[in-house]
């Protein structure tokens, strides 16, 4: 066997093979009769039809299939003798055999590409620190109230806050019910969600028994536009900020103002958590702008595809979206994501990042005593292999950011909850 390897690119490779006849002549005549003594033909026993009519009316049929199992070994063996791993199916071009002659292929595949790290032993980045506000606490309240809330009929119009049940139908352009398209008993909170801004004021003082007709501006900016039939108007009841209310929200509080203290820790390990998830995103920004490294089509291409099931299956309506131009959206960003990817893998082995058995089952006591109340199932589900890997996994990130931490110069800047609110708020208007 003869192989040429050519680089089309740093992960795309071109394998050229040729297997002389001698290495195959032993194995064709083999097979062949094996293939001759299954066959029969009028005037001929099984097994007994001459050689040369087997091959006029079977020949090609046999060459076909001969060709595909050979082909698949020696291409194994090509890319054991040449040390190659593919990472997609390979593009067999220019196959050639007849009995007598070589056989001749070329496989066209990927591989992940070799590539250096960028030496890191000072990164620099700018992380912003969010510091929380009592705004911060008054939301997660008024969240909590809300969610302990009742909804009360009312005879009157509807004002903002207040739920609408009705039936959704969808209209086109002309103002025609769409076909397929009708949602019923649906609520409609006003001054949430689609139903903001021009759409809520459409709706406010609506009664039940009343219809009107609203566009609203979906996520991807489309308007569309609905018939609304309401059925019945309901008012949210807030229960009162008092012990007993703080007692029915968390079992291990007695009064409101512990309430508060717990719901303030929670707060400020969120804004830790977003901290130093802003601290992993810059590393990671600064590797993948660093590193000379060209993402292999095909893996950006299975991201894209897994992102486009992904959203098929969380996405209500997800039938009406154009999958190409989604696709095309994720295979743009998919690059930096892949990118990280192999860059990480390579960091693991740099930095040697291992996680033992007992460090795992440690962590898991440490998520069990801590998440018992809040999830009582979780004892069994990390008794599944598969997310007790999934938290080994992760455990190896931590251990790998902890890593590059401590070579990573930070630049901080501190903006209060309030600050970020209000920037997040100019930026929609922008918008």
């Amino acid at each position: 066997m003869k192989t040429q390897i050519k680089e089309i690119n740093s992960f795309k490779r071109s394998l050229e093979v040729t297997v002389h006849w001698s290495d195959l002549e032993q194995q064709f005549n083999q097979q062949f009769k094996k293939f001759k003594s299954k066959i029969a033909l009028p005037g001929f026993r099984k097994g007994k039809v001459p050689e040369n009519l087997v091959k006029a009316n079977y020949g090609k049929s046999f060459e076909v299939d001969f060709v595909e199992k050979s082909m698949d070994n020696y291409f194994r063996q090509a890319l054991k003798e040449n040390n190659l791993n593919p990472i997609n199916k390979a593009e067999i071009k220019g196959l050639d055999f007849n009995e007598g002659a070589d056989l001749v292929f070329t496989a066209d595949f990927e591989i992940v590409p070799e590539f250096s790290l960028p030496k890191y032993k000072k990164i620099k980045i700018n992380v912003t620190r969010y510091t929380p506000t009592e705004t911060d606490l008054q939301q997660s309240l008024d969240e909590l109230r809300e969610r302990y809330a009742s909804l009360k009929t009312i005879d009157s119009g509807a004002c903002s806050g207040m739920y609408v049940e009705c039936d959704l139908q969808e209209l086109d352009e002309q103002g025609i019910a769409i076909v397929g398209s009708k949602q019923e008993k649906r609520f409609v909170r006003l001054g949430e969600g689609y139903f903001k801004g021009n759409a809520e004021d459409k709706l406010i003082g609506i009664n039940a028994g009343e219809e009107r007709v609203v566009e609203v501006t979906m996520d991807d900016n489309r308007k569309v536009k609905y018939h609304i039939a309401a059925h019945k108007i309901q008012e949210l009841i807030k229960p009162d900020l008092d012990d007993d209310f703080a007692k029915s929200c968390d079992n291990n509080v007695e009064t409101l103002d512990e309430l508060k203290s717990s719901l303030q820790d929670r707060i400020t390990e969120s804004l830790d958590n977003d901290y130093n998830s802003a601290i992993r995103n810059q590393i990671m920004s600064w590797f993948v702008e660093k590193t000379t490294l060209e993402p292999p089509t095909s893996m950006v291409d299975n991201y894209a595809d897994g992102m486009v099931e992904e959203a098929a299956n969380q996405s209500a309506g997800y039938e009406k979206v154009d999958k190409d131009k989604l696709k095309d959206v994720y295979k743009s960003t998919g690059g930096n994501q892949i990118k990280w990817f192999l860059i990480q893998e390579e960091l693991f082995k740099t930095e040697a990042v291992e996680i033992s058995d007992d460090a795992l089952e440690t962590r898991i006591k440490e998520q069990i005593e801590k998440y018992k109340d809040r999830n009582p199932g979780i004892k069994k589900h990390y008794k599944k292999p598969t997310n007790k890997k999934r938290l080994k996994d992760q455990m190896e990130i931590e251990l790998l950011f902890e890593k590059l931490k401590e070579v990573t110069v930070i630049k901080e800047t501190t903006k209060t909850t309030d600050v970020l609110r209000e920037e997040r708020k100019k930026a929609m208007e922008v918008k």
